[in-house]
C-alpha cells in the first residue's frame, strides 16, 4: 500500500490527498467509476479548450466555401476526412447537398454512389464519365442508374469512351425523360445512334 501511495504522490500530476486516499482505499468497481468520471471529465474539458480555436468559432456558411474550395471536383474521400473532424464538422457537411454534389464521382462503390446521390438531395447533377477513368467496374452500373432514375436532375452531362456497354446506355432511350436543367451535353467517342 505504501508502495501504491508513492507512485501516486510521485505523479507528475498535483492530485488532493483526499483523492489520493480515496483511490487508495477503493475497490475495482470503484476505480472505474472514477476513471469513467475522469476520462469524462477530460473529454468535456478538451471540447471546451477546442471551441476557442479560431476554426471553432467560424459560421456555417464560412465553413461550407471553405469545404468547397478544398474539395476536388468528384472526390469523396476529402469530404469523408473532413466530416470526421468533429461534430459539428459532420454536422454542416450532411446538410450540405451542394458539397456531395460536387463530390458525385461514378467509380465509387454502387453503395456509397447510392448515398452520396442520396445526400444531393434534389440539386442539379453534372456527371462526368470517361470510360478510362472506370478502373473499378462500378462506373457503368452507376451511369445507369443516373440515367434510369436521375437523368431529370443532370445540369451537366459528359460521357467519353467507347464499348458496348456505353453504347447500349446512350442508344436504349433511358434518356427519353425531359431534362429541363439541362444545359450541357457532351458525348464523344461513341460510335451509336441516338434514339428519336
Amino acid at each position: 500500500m505504501e508502495g501504491l501511495y508513492h507512485t501516486l504522490v510521485s505523479s507528475p500530476v498535483t492530485l488532493s490527498k483526499e483523492f489520493l486516499w480515496t483511490v487508495m482505499v477503493a475497490d475495482a468497481e470503484e476505480i472505474d467509476q472514477m476513471l469513467w468520471t475522469l476520462c469524462s471529465a477530460i473529454v468535456y474539458a478538451s471540447k471546451w479548450h477546442n471551441s476557442f480555436a479560431p476554426a471553432a468559432r467560424l459560421h456555417d456558411d464560412i465553413l461550407l466555401l471553405i469545404f468547397e474550395h478544398t474539395l476536388p471536383d468528384r472526390d469523396t474521400c476529402m469530404l469523408r476526412t473532413l466530416s470526421q473532424v468533429c461534430h459539428r464538422w459532420r454536422s454542416t457537411i450532411l446538410q450540405a447537398p451542394l458539397l456531395w454534389h460536387k463530390a458525385l464521382n461514378l467509380v465509387d462503390r454502387t453503395a456509397w454512389f447510392s448515398e452520396v446521390l442520396r445526400r444531393t438531395q434534389t440539386v442539379p447533377l453534372e456527371v462526368f464519365f470517361d470510360i478510362t477513368e472506370d478502373y473499378t467496374g462500378y462506373a457503368i452500373p452507376n451511369l445507369t442508374a443516373v440515367m434510369i432514375d436521375h437523368f431529370w436532375r443532370c445540369a451537366s452531362l459528359h460521357i467519353e469512351g467507347y464499348g458496348d456497354d456505353i453504347e447500349e446506355i446512350v442508344s436504349s432511350g433511358i434518356m427519353t425523360d425531359k431534362a429541363w436543367l439541362l444545359r450541357r451535353l457532351s458525348i464523344h467517342n461513341i460510335s451509336c445512334s441516338l434514339p428519336m
